[in-house]
């Protein structure tokens, strides 16, 4: 009894470990973006691949994947009540904005969206495991714009 007691407790601690650190994601006030994933990383030489994006907005597929690049892993939420269908973010790393992606398509209220774009090897790396992702400005469907007020630069 006390082994499953112990065992219980062991599980609901881990899980409220991973929900608070999904919830400690840096949000940018004001956009109504939820970011719950912000990853700057570099793959290792021989991965497989997976589908990215490249710092034109081109969507490429596994096919002859550069592990030679950066990469930046977002997960994030419009939560909008208009589908959004440009979004721009800044890489802040140690109070400063180290790099720029932008994501385009249609991104609908609600709807969690799971992108990787390449970023510059020389940015690795980076000296912090504080990184986060700052909306910088989104494009609406009906032509309305959200621009953040703090600006690209520095800590929002």
């Amino acid at each position: 009894m006390k082994l499953a007691l112990l065992a219980a407790t062991a599980i609901l601690a881990a899980a409220s470990l991973a929900a608070a650190s999904a919830q400690d994601v840096r949000q940018t006030p004001g956009s109504n973006v939820a970011v719950t994933q912000c990853y700057p990383h570099r793959h290792q030489a021989g991965y497989v691949g997976h589908p990215y994006i490249d710092p034109y907005g081109i969507v490429h597929g596994p096919r002859n994947f550069p592990t030679d690049e950066g990469y930046l892993a977002i997960t994030y939420a419009n939560n909008a009540k208009v589908a959004a269908k440009e979004i721009v973010f800044g890489l802040v790393a140690k109070r400063d904005l180290v790099a720029i992606v932008k994501d385009v398509g249609t991104f609908s209220p609600g709807v969690s969206i799971d992108h990787e774009f390449t970023l510059d090897p020389e940015l690795f790396p980076l000296g912090t495991a504080l990184p986060y992702c700052k909306v910088l400005r989104i494009k609406y469907s009906d032509g309305s714009e959200w621009i953040n007020p703090r600006g690209g630069y520095g800590d929002v």
